[in-house]
């Protein structure tokens, strides 16, 4: 049992690494046992030690998905683990028919696999490795050439180096140790130079964030319309001595169809003649179709006389949540889910203009995905604003884990971006990374508030590498591994 329980242990030390445990450092060292459990073994037992590892980590990392969907928990759980002895067997092999030391292979090994686990399917890169490192503001500024992969990249390298040099007896660690060193003096140097550096020509635009704090149940349930919309009024009022540019409501905190809803529409439209202020907020849309009729989850924005002048549709949708795979062949999970109707992707990221500055919108969780706002920036966006409502998953890490991929998110596009949730956390993050103005009550408490935050984001005009280039470095990293592979391959056929 003793490989299957270090397996084990290394999936709960890259659980707790996350958010909100945020035992970071133990990141760095997360993969040792999982590396001592598979060294010798076969692929088939390599295989079984992994699985159990990754069910592990998945299953602990994201629990709080079981307050949503069952069905959703337990399929992306079994598909993610997946990748676990994926890349135990990789490791060995290329130690066993290659000779190749695990700090040479590992990070680019570990890299190229988050990038395909982002990418392959519908792709869902939570639990990717370098966001444990959120708040080590230092080191995650490389995000703004390689993408968090990079970060990834390092904890990883330092895992094989101490697994290598600490552990398996009569390796020579100089090599290892020094490339480790000249790596973190890298990220260290290049950290440090972009936090002093000041943003060029930024402007200011003061946003105000409106949590209204809305029981799953009312925003689901017949009539708590009326309720929900006085109480939205009434916060936004409450801020409007404060003198924003742009107030932003959560995702769907306008229920029912916005367009189709004279009533929402009339009202609306009411407030902005008090507010003169631009209002963003999220509400469902529904397209008529020759084959029937389109749901999107959308964001709105009005202008300061109460007129509609944009819309995005959220393109990245939620398994088991807005869209049900399979369900032609398996009927059965339309009662698993929380929609009666599957929701359609949007097609093309909307930019959003207001006076100060144009800005993208995320929708849910589609900050974690790093295409999705890096295409935003790319088509002219100067911030970016994530709507959400993490009131789905009850008091749990969810919230915590959410913001740390926002967060790398601002630092691979330089720029900042406020979050609205309807029960989470509020707050902005800077083109740096820096978490601010997060909405507290009276306690401390950051869950489950109702209130408001009104914050001066600074903007500017530029572009990162990784804005320009994308994934680059982990499009690398999969070559390198490829080159390692093909190599290991033809010696154990020489041999």
């Amino acid at each position: 049992m003793q490989p299957y329980l270090l397996s084990i242990l290394s999936g709960l030390l890259m659980t707790v690494s996350f958010p909100n445990t945020d035992w970071s450092i133990l990141a760095w060292i997360c993969l040792i046992p999982f590396s001592m459990a598979i060294e010798g073994k076969g692929w088939k037992q390599t295989f079984q030690i992994g699985y159990v590892g990754g069910v592990t980590f998945y299953g602990s990392l994201f629990y709080w998905l079981n307050n949503v969907t069952v069905a959703g928990f337990l399929v992306l759980t079994l598909y993610l683990s997946l990748y676990f002895p994926l890349f135990g067997i990789g490791m060995n092999w290329v130690r066993g028919k290659g000779g190749v030391p695990a700090w040479l292979f590992a990070p680019f090994f570990w890299t190229a696999l988050e990038y395909l686990r982002t990418y392959a399917f519908t792709g869902l890169p939570w639990g990717v490795l370098g966001a444990t490192q959120y708040r080590f503001l230092h080191l995650i500024q490389i995000a703004s050439v390689t993408g968090v992969y990079g970060v990834s990249f390092v904890v990883v390298l330092v895992n094989a180096v101490i697994y290598e040099c600490t552990l398996r007896r009569g390796r020579r660690c100089v090599a290892p140790v020094a490339a480790t060193f000249l790596v973190m003096a890298l990220c260290f140097a290049y950290g440090a130079a972009s936090l002093v550096m000041g943003a060029p020509k930024a402007k200011l635009v003061k946003v105000a964030v409106i949590q209204g704090n809305v029981p799953q149940e009312e925003k689901c349930g017949e009539g708590f319309q009326r309720e929900i919309m006085q109480r939205f009024y009434g916060l936004t009022l409450s801020v409007m001595d404060r003198k924003p540019d742009i107030i932003v409501w959560p995702e769907t905190s306008v229920s029912g169809y916005y367009m189709y809803d004279p009533v929402l529409r009339t009202s609306l439209a009411a407030l902005q003649q008090e507010t003169r202020t631009p209002l963003l907020f999220g509400s469902t849309h529904a397209i008529a179709t020759g084959r029937g009729t389109d749901y999107f989850n959308s964001a709105f924005l009005l202008d300061s006389q109460g007129d509609p002048v944009a819309r995005y549709d959220k393109i990245h949708l939620v398994l088991f949540g807005e869209i049900i795979p399979c369900k032609r062949f398996f009927p059965f999970l339309k009662r698993l889910v929380p929609f009666e109707e599957d929701f359609s992707p949007g097609d093309a990221s909307t930019i959003f203009s207001i006076p100060q500055g144009d800005f993208g919108v995320l929708i849910c969780f589609e900050d974690i995905f790093p295409d999705l706002a890096r295409e935003a920036v790319r088509r002219g966006a100067r911030f970016l604003v994530n709507i959400t409502n993490d009131a789905w998953f009850g008091r749990s890490s969810q919230p915590y884990q959410h913001v740390a991929y926002a967060v790398f998110r601002c630092i691979e596009n330089a720029v900042p971006m406020v979050r609205a949730t309807n029960s989470g956390l509020s707050c902005s993050i800077d083109q740096r990374g820096r978490v601010r103005n997060v909405l507290r009550d009276g306690s401390g408490g950051e869950l489950y508030v109702q209130g408001t935050t009104v914050d001066d984001i600074r903007i500017s005009g530029m572009r990162t590498l990784y804005t320009k280039w994308g994934n680059i470095f982990s499009i690398f990293c999969a070559l390198i591994t490829a080159a390692f592979i093909v190599f290991c391959g033809r010696l154990f056929r020489h041999s």
